[in-house]
C-alpha cells in the first residue's frame, strides 16, 4: 500500500485555503527549533501585520503563526499541546535577535480531523476556556501565553475550508467533486497543491475513487484532464527512475564481473604460494 503523505497534503491544503492572501503570507515547512531535531510543522509568516486574512482559519493570525497538524489516525494530546507552546517559545527567542516582538505577535493553530475531547477536558481542568467561534474552529482563552485555536476539520461547514476537509479517510463524493470543481478555478501555479491534496485523498479513499471512475467516466476524464501535466511529469520521473535502475544494474554487473576476476586471481596466487611453500618444504 502506498504511503500517504498527510503532511504534504496539509501544507498544500493550507496554501489553497489561504490563496486569496497568497501575496501576504510566507510559508516555512518543517522549521527547525532548539537543537534542530525538533521542527514546527508549518510556520506561516504574515508579511504585513495589517493584512486582513479572508479565510476564517486565518482570522486570528498575527505576525508569526505556528501550525501543528495531526493526520486522521492520530489525535491531539495534552503533550502535543504543551510541546507546541515550547516550540513557540523557542521560536520567539530566535526572532528576538533581529527585532523585538511581543507575545501577541505569535499564534498557535492545531489542526485535526476529530475533536480532541480528552485534550479539551484536560485543558478545561487547567482553567482554560474553549469557545467555538464558528463550526469547527475553537478559540482558547487568552490566559495562555499565545493566541490559540483548534481546527476540527470534520466539523467545518461545507464551503468553508473544504480543502482541509478533504484530508480524510472518510471521503465522500462531495469531497471528490469539490477537488475537481475547485481545481478548474485555481491559478496554474497553485495546481500542484491541488494535486497533492488529490493524491492524499485518492490514496486514503481508493475504493471511493475507483467506484466513481467506474460509475462516472466524465469524472474520470475530468480528473485526467485536470492533472494531465502532473501525470505526464510523474511518468517522466518513473522513466528516469527506470533508466537509473538499469544503469545501476549494469554497474553492478560490471562490478560483479570485476570482483569475480579479482577472486580468480587471488585463488591463483594462493595456489602458487601453496605450491612454493610445498616445494620449499620438500627441499628442506
Amino acid at each position: 500500500m502506498k504511503r500517504i503523505d498527510w503532511h504534504a497534503g496539509f501544507v498544500s491544503a493550507m496554501k489553497l485555503e489561504l490563496v486569496e492572501n497568497e501575496n501576504d503570507l510566507t510559508y516555512d515547512e518543517e522549521h527547525p527549533v532548539a537543537n534542530r531535531a525538533q521542527r514546527i510543522d508549518l510556520l506561516i509568516i504574515k508579511n504585513e501585520r495589517s493584512a486582513r486574512i479572508i479565510n476564517p482559519i486565518g482570522a486570528m493570525f498575527s505576525k508569526f503563526n505556528i501550525c501543528e497538524y495531526k493526520s486522521p489516525q492520530h489525535s491531539l494530546t495534552y503533550g502535543d499541546f504543551y510541546k507546541v507552546i515550547a516550540y513557540t517559545c523557542l521560536y520567539l527567542n530566535e526572532t528576538q535577535h533581529d527585532t523585538y516582538h511581543n507575545a501577541g505577535d505569535y499564534t498557535m493553530t492545531f489542526v485535526n480531523e476529530s475533536r480532541p475531547r480528552k485534550l479539551f477536558q484536560q485543558l478545561h481542568r487547567d482553567g482554560i476556556e474553549i469557545n467555538e467561534t464558528i463550526p469547527g474552529i475553537y478559540r482558547l482563552s487568552y490566559d495562555l501565553p499565545f493566541k490559540t485555536q483548534v481546527i476540527v476539520t470534520s466539523e467545518l461547514l461545507p464551503g468553508r475550508c473544504s480543502w482541509l476537509k478533504c484530508l480524510t479517510k472518510k471521503g465522500t463524493d462531495c469531497n471528490l467533486e469539490y477537488i475537481v470543481d475547485a481545481t478548474w478555478n485555481i491559478r496554474a501555479h497553485n495546481k500542484k497543491y491541488a494535486d497533492n491534496v488529490m493524491d492524499v485523498f485518492t490514496n486514503a479513499n481508493n475504493t471511493l475513487v475507483k467506484r466513481r471512475k467506474e460509475e462516472d467516466p466524465d469524472m474520470c476524464n475530468a480528473v485526467n484532464e485536470l492533472f494531465a501535466d502532473e501525470i505526464k511529469e510523474l511518468k517522466s520521473e518513473l522513466n528516469d527512475t527506470k533508466i537509473e535502475l538499469t544503469d545501476t544494474k549494469i554497474e553492478l554487473t560490471d562490478t560483479k564481473t570485476k570482483l569475480s576476476g579479482a577472486l580468480s586471481q587471488i585463488a591463483q596466487l594462493e595456489k602458487l604460494l601453496e605450491e612454493k611453500a610445498s616445494a620449499s618444504n620438500n627441499t628442506n
